[in-house]
């Protein structure tokens, strides 16, 4: 017999090993992205803070908090339009949402996701 091919035994144990493989690598994806996400969040806050550190150095008047006169974006704007902050800073979640109040006393910054760059176990 000049048989060519695989067998159906020979298929399955390939498919089930391939599955065994991604039942292990999808969740260490997923944990390694969310890191990832948070790395990004946090290195994003440390940016905003250094931007708000040297405008209050160069400014007469502080900016106390992310949402000065009640306007989410204008400690951001202020901070694009003089030039201590490149550009907007991306988040890299759609759900990040960073704010902080009493910038000139304690400087926290927080993201509604997660936290302040104190909790991140520097």
């Amino acid at each position: 017999m000049n048989r060519k091919g695989f067998t159906l035994i020979e298929l399955m144990i390939v498919i089930a090993i391939i599955g065994i493989l991604a039942a292990i690598a999808i969740p260490n994806f997923r944990k390694a992205r969310e890191q990832a996400r948070e790395k990004a969040c946090y290195a994003n806050m440390r940016v905003i803070l250094g931007a708000i550190e040297m405008y209050n150095m160069d400014k007469t008047s502080m900016l106390k908090s992310m949402a000065d006169a009640g306007d989410p974006t204008t400690s951001a704007s202020a901070l694009v339009s003089g030039k201590y902050l490149k550009s907007p800073v991306n988040k890299p979640e759609m759900s990040c949402g960073y704010g902080g109040t009493e910038l000139d006393g304690t400087g926290l910054i927080f993201c509604d996701v997660h936290g302040t760059i104190e909790g991140a176990g520097n």
